[in-house]
């Protein structure tokens, strides 16, 4: 049987969380796409700022097969199909512990090689979806940072289709600094280091959007 926990937000309630019960090709783009890889990508990311902001005032929720509360490090360990939500905002993984901080929360996950944890997020008022995946991704439930690492991909789908992608080792989006870094090691880690990427034009309608 599954449990499900619903984390109010610290602006909602300063309690740790409330129990309720229950009811995922990599593609290298030229050497020299990689600069436009990252800038296309980090203008699409800058966007989702609008949906984030109402995403972190919203409770955080997980659903798993098991959880284990350790007090003393102040930590929850969900293991077994683990899947969180924050609004538009899902992690899954085979196993995700949330810590608390001084600040908040950090959720952490990891996957495998085979099934890595996954993350994704609309965009706010339009059709197209963040999403990303990796061995580990550690999501700042305060400052809204997550952080791809081992064999990271992130990826931009524009009405359900591929649009823009890029790999490294490790991706760090900053949601506060409107800012994403990237570190050479495609998803396959087989680049020697490389950053790689792929880009789309981008729809006329779309292009003419205010940033």
């Amino acid at each position: 049987m599954n449990t499900q926990f619903s984390v109010l937000s610290p602006a909602a309630s300063d309690a740790s969380c409330v129990a309720a019960r229950e009811p995922g090709v990599d593609r290298a783009g030229r050497r020299g796409a990689a600069g436009w890889a990252v800038a296309l990508l980090l203008s699409a990311l800058a966007v989702t700022a609008q949906a984030e902001r109402a995403d972190r005032d919203l409770p955080l929720e997980f659903n798993a097969g098991q959880l284990k509360i350790d007090g003393k490090r102040k930590l929850q360990l969900l293991t077994g199909g683990v899947e969180i939500t924050r609004g538009t905002l899902i992690l899954k993984a085979d196993q995700i512990e949330l810590r608390e901080t001084p600040a908040g929360q950090l959720a952490v996950a990891s996957g495998s090689e085979a099934q890595p944890a996954t993350f994704r997020q609309k965009r706010d008022g339009l059709d197209e979806v963040i999403e990303g995946q990796a061995r580990r991704i550690e999501y700042d439930t305060v400052s809204q940072t997550v952080r791809f690492s081992q064999q990271a991909q992130v990826r931009l789908l524009r009405a359900g289709v591929l649009a823009d992608q890029i790999s490294g080792q490790t991706i760090v989006y900053d949601h506060g600094r409107d800012a994403i870094e990237i570190q050479g090691g495609a998803a396959d880690g087989s680049s020697g280091g490389r950053v790689r990427g792929i880009v789309t034009p981008r729809p006329a309608d779309a292009a003419g959007v205010k940033r």
